[in-house]
This record gives structure tokens, C-alpha cells and sequence, in this order.
């Protein structure tokens, strides 16, 4: 079964992004209007025609497909603080695009060519409903991760945006290792970590050959989590923290890094870069 399948069935019984944190007391920025959208009422039975919605995207006249501003919204948010000039004519690759949010916002500030992927047809459908009402010229296609290759995709992207989805991979440094052969310049990561508050400590051998001893590791490490422990959700598997994402995308490849961003206690986000000078201002 493929990544974005079970990723599907899990956004399916997820609940709704409700916990306030001090970062939800951030004000949304007022929203623009797509051009002559459908009328209110039949935007409302629109949204109304599908079961369930992860995203929250704004469909004009005041209608959006979920009411409650949820993280994703936020991670926008903090996106677009890196891009004080937009994309200036970029390629994004959205990864697990879902309902197509970031690749709406993606083209709205100026995004020269955009591509959404997703597994699930439920979602993609989504995604060109709310495409349609924009008018925007996004690519969604149907593909899983593991097919997410150079040869198959065709070309690289300026960037990638990867969010709410590394701590779902059975083999997240492998992966990473693949969205950097497909990025020229950077990535978004998103991704539930470990609590940078507490001060953890596992005790591993470090050292040269001949000279290693077991020492006190204080960072560097991921949990893996087996079966039902995360949220009641089998589709996770390794929660990182702070230090081992950050690691992960060096070994990848890349080599500036954003300081990370929390949302909340264990949610974090990061911009990673190959290059010093980015579309995305990260110093």
C-alpha cells in the first residue's frame, strides 16, 4: 500500500487542528477573491458534496471548505514571511498536496509553475475543484511517493514542499535523499518531533576506532513508533527531533537551514537550501 493511500484513510479520522497555542493567535491575513467565482450558495453545497475536508481553502464569498483556521494555515503563514518578493517565476513541488492548498497559495504569490502530488483520487479531485474556482494553472497528478523520481517527474523544482510527511516514511533519510535529487534549490520540511523541552538522553558508544565508550547523547536521535502509539495512527513511524531532521537534510545535501519554527510543542518546521542565496530568505 502506498504512502499517500494510508495517509488518506488516516486524514479521514484525524481530528481537526483545535488546540490553541500562542501561534493561533496570529491574524490571518485578509483573504483575495478568486475571479467570478460561483455564487455563495452553490459554493456551500460544493464544499457540502464531499464528506470530509483536511484542508481549509478559501473558495470566495466568504465560503471555505472547513470554518476553523487549522496548522497547515499557519505554516503558510510562516512561509510567506521568507518570501518578501514571492516566488519571482519559481517551480514548486508540492508533496502529498492533498486539496491543494500550498499549491494555490503557491501560485498566487507568483509561482511560475506548480505541481501537486497525491496518491488518493478523492483528494486530487479536491484539489481541481478548487483549482477550477481559482482559474489557476496547477499540475495535480496521481503518484505516490516511491515513484517520486528524477526520471519520472521529468525535471527538478526550485523548491519542494514537504509538509506532514516525514514522520509517516518507513524510511525518511532515503526519501529525503530523493526530494533533494529533485530540488535545485530548497525544501519546506514539516513534521511532528520530539519536545525540544525536556532534556532527553540516550546513552550510545561514540568515538574513534579502538577508543569508542558509551557517552551521553543529549540530541541527534528519532523514536520509532510501532503500531497504534502516535494519535492511534499505524501510518506513523519515526518521530524525529530537532537535531536528526536537520542532520537527515545535510546528509541529503543541503546546506543552510532556516531557524526552525514551532508550532506548539512537538510540531516544527524548517527551510533547508543548497544554495546560500535562495528564493526563500532564510537568514
Amino acid at each position: 500500500m502506498g504512502l499517500f493511500h494510508t495517509l488518506s484513510n488516516v486524514f479521514k479520522r484525524r481530528t481537526i487542528w483545535r488546540q490553541h497555542e500562542p501561534w493561533q493567535s496570529i491574524s490571518p491575513e485578509p483573504e483575495i477573491e478568486p475571479s467570478n467565482p460561483p455564487d455563495r450558495e452553490s459554493l456551500i453545497a460544493l464544499v457540502n458534496s464531499f464528506p470530509y475536508w483536511y484542508q481549509r481553502i478559501y473558495l470566495g464569498q466568504g465560503v471555505y471548505t472547513l470554518p476553523v483556521v487549522q496548522l497547515h494555515n499557519y505554516v503558510w503563514q510562516t512561509i510567506k514571511t521568507m518570501l518578501p518578493d514571492g516566488f519571482k517565476g519559481a517551480s514548486i513541488l508540492d508533496v502529498g498536496t492533498n486539496a491543494g492548498y500550498f499549491c494555490i497559495q503557491a501560485k498566487l504569490n507568483g509561482a511560475a509553475q506548480v505541481v501537486g502530488v497525491d496518491f488518493e483520487d478523492r483528494y486530487l479531485k479536491q484539489a481541481e475543484t478548487c483549482r477550477s474556482i481559482w482559474k489557476l494553472d496547477i499540475d495535480y497528478r496521481q503518484t505516490d511517493i516511491d515513484q517520486l523520481q528524477l526520471h519520472t517527474m521529468g525535471q527538478r523544482f526550485d523548491l519542494v514542499i514537504f509538509t506532514g510527511i516525514l514522520y509517516h516514511l518507513k524510511n525518511p533519510l532515503g526519501v529525503l535523499e530523493q526530494m533533494a535529487s529533485l530540488c535545485n534549490d530548497a525544501i519546506v520540511v514539516e513534521t511532528e518531533v520530539i519536545s525540544p523541552r525536556h532534556r532527553n538522553v540516550l546513552h550510545v558508544r561514540q568515538g574513534p576506532l579502538g577508543r569508542s565508550v558509551v557517552t551521553p547523547s543529549h540530541t541527534g536521535f528519532m523514536k520509532f513508533i510501532e503500531k497504534y502509539e502516535l494519535n492511534g495512527d499505524g501510518s506513523n513511524w519515526w518521530v524525529p527531533d530537532e537535531e536528526c531532521v536537520l542532520g537527515m537534510l545535510r546528509t541529503a545535501g543541503f546546506k543552510y537551514f532556516s531557524q526552525p519554527h514551532y508550532f506548539g510543542e512537538t510540531r516544527m518546521l524548517v527551510v533547508a537550501t543548497q544554495q546560500p542565496q535562495s528564493i526563500l530568505q532564510i537568514a
